[in-house]
């Protein structure tokens, strides 16, 4: 069963790794919010907080000392990142992206900043694993019910800002730093949510699951459907990284990938190879797409595609090219310094 779980966790990474380089992928359009748009979005939605509720399912709870944890999973991110940031800085200077005082200045901050948005997922990831040793012996101690209660009251926390919404005049949380679950609320849930999915997998008869994920896929799209329907200018805040949205489609992924994920030795081997080169990909992902695939691209385009297209093809050839120049990156000495493998 443990062979099993982890496959499919594994396979989880690699599409999480999709759906990274998906959202990146997207060409600007003169409409930003158009339908074809918000379906790309949609669809790549939950990948960092996808990876986040995998990290939860891999590394919670923690049974190493705090030194021990703090210093394997630091000393693997710190100089990779570190690296790659450098790389952006001197490439944004090279193309006039960046003066030389705002590069010195961006160089001087990364530890407290990143270098460029696509790395935010990197410092969320780092505050995680500060908590992670300081969770683990609740983890260990608690019941299912006493799990699900905590899980709830994230929850309430992710539903709370809908209020906002729909009564406007009634309830506003944002900027209330003293609501009374706001420290409940945040990534943490999904690392969590992980935990509780991978102790407590969602294993049903094949009809009941497809039931349940279609349903959680349903209301996990309704919002954002009302919100293009009626009120567009509000799609970004509901399909934002902590929505209702992003948890069901999160949870029904996983729940997917319990019932249904392939039991082929050798795809489940392949794929495992596949994963261990995801951070590698994942640090290199967007000089990929933003400063080669697209200016490829845009060299032999003679007309848009329907974005339904266009970005699936622009995300899977630019991940064959990540896999490809981090594969050949990762023979060189210290690779583990550069890519993290």
């Amino acid at each position: 069963m443990e062979s099993k779980r982890i496959h499919y966790i594994d396979n989880l990474r690699v599409l999480a790794c999709f759906l990274v380089i998906l959202t990146h992928s997207a060409m600007a359009t003169k409409d930003s919010y158009g339908f074809y748009a918000v379906i790309v979005s949609l669809v790549s939605s939950p990948s960092s907080e996808l990876f986040l509720t995998i990290s939860g399912a891999l590394l919670l709870p923690t049974r190493t000392k705090m030194k021990d944890f703090y210093k394997k999973r630091f000393s693997r991110l710190a100089l990779p990142v570190l690296f790659w940031s450098i790389v952006i800085l001197i490439l944004e200077y090279c193309l006039g992206i960046n003066t030389l005082s705002s590069s010195i200045k961006k160089l001087v901050l990364i530890p407290l900043s990143p270098v460029t948005g696509v790395y935010w997922f990197i410092y969320t990831i780092c505050g995680l694993y500060l908590l992670a040793p300081v969770i683990s012996p609740w983890i260990i101690a608690c019941t299912k019910k006493e799990y699900q209660f905590i899980l709830l009251l994230w929850l309430f926390t992710i539903i709370l800002p809908y209020i906002s919404f729909i009564l406007p005049d009634f309830y506003n949380i944002d900027g209330n730093y003293y609501f009374i679950l706001n420290y409940f609320g945040g990534f943490l849930g999904y690392m969590l949510l992980g935990v509780y999915l991978r102790k407590y997998p969602i294993i049903l008869p094949k009809t009941k699951a497809i039931l349940l994920i279609t349903t959680l896929v349903t209301i996990a799209i309704l919002p954002i459907l009302y919100c293009y329907l009626f009120q567009r200018e509000l799609i970004e805040t509901i399909n934002n990284n902590l929505s209702i949205s992003s948890v069901l489609l999160v949870t029904a992924i996983f729940i997917f990938f319990q019932n249904f994920g392939s039991s082929s030795v050798k795809f489940n081997g392949s794929i495992n190879y596949f994963a261990k080169y995801t951070f590698g990909i994942y640090l290199i992902h967007i000089i990929i797409v933003r400063n080669v695939v697209w200016e490829l691209y845009g060299l032999i385009r003679t007309e848009p595609l329907n974005p339904l297209v266009e970005t699936p093809l622009i995300a899977l050839f630019s991940m064959g090219i990540c896999y490809l120049f981090v594969k050949l990156i990762s023979k060189l000495p210290q690779s583990k310094n550069i890519v993290g493998v």
